[in-house]
């Protein structure tokens, strides 16, 4: 909770500022967040992530790890690796916007640092 108020303050965000972007009716309800009485829900992750210029999916895992740790194991099992660094998350992205509709493989060649992509 720290690093978030940090960037709130950063950001020089209110709270009223804060529960307005992210979509909170009353701002006792950010106020009851931040003092440990009530924890952020989860569909407001996405919100408050853009609201202060976050990556949402650690500030997702970070929410569940405390939140549903059970959970994020299961979730981190089946969709292993569940965590993709910056430069990968770019790669896919990309990948995805080049191949639009069309079913795509990556073919790499081993050593090389080279992938292509086959679009089908």
């Amino acid at each position: 909770m720290t690093r978030i108020e940090n960037r709130q303050a950063a950001l020089c965000l209110s709270d009223q500022e804060l529960c307005a972007a992210v979509g909170f009716d009353r701002e006792i309800v950010w106020t009851m967040i931040k003092s440990g009485n009530m924890r952020l829900p989860l569909r407001k992750i996405p919100e408050l992530a853009r609201t202060l210029s976050f990556e949402a999916g650690p500030l997702l895992r970070a929410a569940m790890d405390e939140t549903s740790p059970g959970l994020l194991q299961l979730i981190k099992d089946v969709f292993d690796p569940l965590e993709l660094t910056e430069c990968e998350q770019r790669l896919v992205k990309h990948l995805r916007h080049l191949a639009g509709d069309k079913a795509t493989g990556p073919i790499v060649f081993d050593g090389k640092g080279v992938i292509a992509l086959i679009a089908v």
